[in-house]
């Protein structure tokens, strides 16, 4: 609940569930809401960026460098703002593919898995108030350390709800991650458990190395006879294992039961496959956007230390430091996350 009123607020995610349309309906005003404020933001900028960037060791023109900075910092929060917009369907679809197979993954784990997933939201909810808390203490410190001047203070405000929320789509972006990821690390413990504790019955032929059966092409496949393949039945819809085992050629209910559990684990993973693909889908525009928005404040963040070292002003050079780290902190949550599923 947390986790999602975050999100919200942030105008990450403007839907609250499939059973909470006000809440849904509130998200959408909300962020809507928050795309007309930082249009005239960024016209606000643009407008007097002669007063709010100007040259103060010249007097004359604007000082590139912060103006480049703060106006694609704003620009970048339209784009992930309007993508949460435009992906809301898509956003909605992922919620219902990763939640519909937590009642069979509870089912093939013996009602383990909802602890497990339950594990996996307290830990991402920790990550989440821990980052927040560490980059509201690194802005609060960078506009005590090296914004005193008043329009400093005034671009400081401008931008850094912005900035923050920039970095908030990387944790939005790692919170689906690793809800795929928690929900694909139950799966494969099931499925290695199917594999592992799978003995061969007295009946069967156990193949040894010189008795190896010829591969099976492509075209001996295709002339097989269709009569003779057996139907593919989902195995949560069937109850009777005896039914099951005659409908796939065999008279064991053991039998009917392990490739019961099979499909389940098969319709599983193609759900959480597809699952995965939306979200490929609906990120993908405000991800580019945030790598772009990185890559420029990085690059403006280190001309300004190179700068800064030039002139010998030794007190402004932590500000910028910090600032790059909270960037890379949020980034390298993310990849850790997608690292960590794609493990999985």
């Amino acid at each position: 609940m947390l986790v999602t009123l975050v999100f919200q607020l942030c105008g990450l995610q403007t839907y609250a569930g499939p059973g909470a349309p006000f809440g849904s309906t509130l998200a959408l005003l909300w962020c809507v809401g928050n795309c007309i404020l930082y249009v005239g933001v960024l016209a606000y900028c643009l407008i007097e960026r002669r007063w709010l960037f100007a040259d103060l060791r010249t007097g004359t023109g604007i000082n590139v460098i912060p103006f480049i900075k703060s106006s694609i910092t704003v620009v970048t929060h339209l784009v992930v703002l309007l993508e949460a917009l435009l992906a809301r369907g898509i956003y909605r679809a992922l919620d219902v593919r990763v939640t519909s197979v937590d009642g069979t993954l509870d089912e093939l784990a013996g009602g383990t898995a909802s602890a497990h997933l339950t594990q996996a939201r307290i830990q991402f909810r920790n990550k989440l108030v821990l980052f927040g808390a560490f980059c509201c203490a690194i802005e609060l410190g960078i506009l005590a350390m090296i914004y005193p001047h008043p329009v400093q203070r005034v671009i400081w405000c401008l931008t850094v709800p912005s900035l923050v929320i920039i970095r908030m789509k990387h944790l939005h972006h790692a919170y689906h991650i690793d809800r795929l990821t928690a929900r694909f690390g139950v799966l494969r413990e099931q499925m290695e458990s199917l594999v592992a504790s799978r003995p061969i019955s007295p009946g069967r032929l156990e193949l040894a190395r010189d008795k190896v059966p010829p591969k099976v092409t492509s075209l001996d496949r295709w002339k097989m006879n269709a009569s003779h393949r057996p139907a593919v039945i989902d195995p949560w819809t069937l109850r009777n294992p005896t039914e099951l085992a005659k409908s796939l050629g065999t008279d064991a209910p053991s039998d009917a039961k392990h490739l019961r559990r099979i499909f389940a684990a098969k319709s599983t993973y193609l759900t959480l496959w597809h699952a995965s693909k939306d979200l490929n889908g609906c990120c993908v525009y405000s991800q580019l956007a945030n790598l772009l928005q990185n890559f420029i404040q990085c690059t403006c963040d280190l001309y300004s230390l190179y700068a800064l070292l030039y002139l010998n002003q030794f007190g402004d050079i932590f500000g910028f430091i910090l600032s790059i780290v909270a960037t890379f902190t949020a980034l390298g949550i993310v990849l850790a996350a997608c690292e960590n599923c794609r493990n999985q």
